[in-house]
């Protein structure tokens, strides 16, 4: 079992809570693929299946690839969607049987980035297209609040997330094409609770179930932890984050560093 997978078998346990497919990253993903039911889609990394089960829903087929056998057992079982035990590095499909290929908010956790794109190119059809979601914290301004209160996190995470342009560069020269980057703005009510996803709602992050469902804050020491938590409970109660922040409150859609990429074969 891969540390990725072992991981997610310990937090994905209630992922599904706070973990729901939001219908802007959907109706995104379903412009930018313009692909006509029942084409076959790969989806690299599913977690619960969300956003396999929303491309179900509209009809296509499937495959959707996750190692974490937690994260399988929490899915909603569709006839359009085959599951597949698997990581991106060794995916176990044969060459060219999709259309296209999504990775929703997962490259984080490939433990060789360039051997994924090699595969997810691998298992692609002429001209189909990659699609990911990726996050970049550094792309997350030194004003915002969260890098104020949960810097020791943003700290940690610049090892684990990769520069975007890094990522882009590995995947152009991969795919041997260019890369499109189209930023996605976050809304303020979006249903899909990742980590910078409760910028207009601090009080979120005191809640352990909303932390369980982000990798960062799940895997965080619990006394580093604690202690941003404890700061940012005090400030929300006298009224000190309000003082600071409330601009945020006025906002609908916030930059927080995430970017789709697309290419194709």
């Amino acid at each position: 079992m891969s540390g990725e997978e072992s991981k997610y078998d310990m937090i994905g346990k209630t992922y599904n809570q706070t973990r729901r497919p939001d219908k802007r990253i959907v109706k995104t993903l379903m412009e930018i693929l313009n692909l006509d039911a029942p084409a076959t889609v790969v989806d690299v990394g599913a977690g619960t299946g969300n956003y396999s089960f929303e491309l179900a829903e509209s009809g296509f087929n499937v495959l959707a690839v996750e190692p974490s056998k937690v994260m399988r057992e929490q899915t909603n079982a569709h006839s359009n969607i085959k599951w597949v035990n698997g990581v991106a590095e060794y995916i176990p499909l044969d060459d060219a049987i999709a259309d296209a290929v999504i990775c929703i908010l997962a490259t984080h956790h490939f433990q060789d980035l360039e051997k994924s794109f090699y595969e997810m190119k691998r298992v692609l059809k002429d001209n189909g297209k990659l699609i990911i979601l990726l996050a970049d914290p550094r792309l997350c301004g030194s004003d915002c609040w969260l890098v104020d209160y949960f810097s020791p996190i943003f700290e940690k995470a610049y090892k684990v997330y990769k520069p975007l342009n890094e990522v882009s560069d590995t995947l152009s020269k991969v795919f041997n094409n260019q890369v499109q980057i189209v930023p996605f703005f976050i809304p303020h009510d979006i249903e899909d609770k990742f980590f910078v996803s409760a910028w207009r709602k601090p009080e979120l992050y005191l809640q352990s179930s909303f932390r369980a469902g982000v990798s960062p804050l799940a895997n965080a020491p619990t006394e580093l932890l604690n202690l941003i938590l404890e700061k940012l409970e005090s400030d929300l109660e006298s009224g000190q984050w309000t003082k600071k922040y409330c601009h945020y409150l006025e906002q609908d859609f916030y930059e927080g560093g995430y970017r789709f990429l697309v290419t194709a074969k």
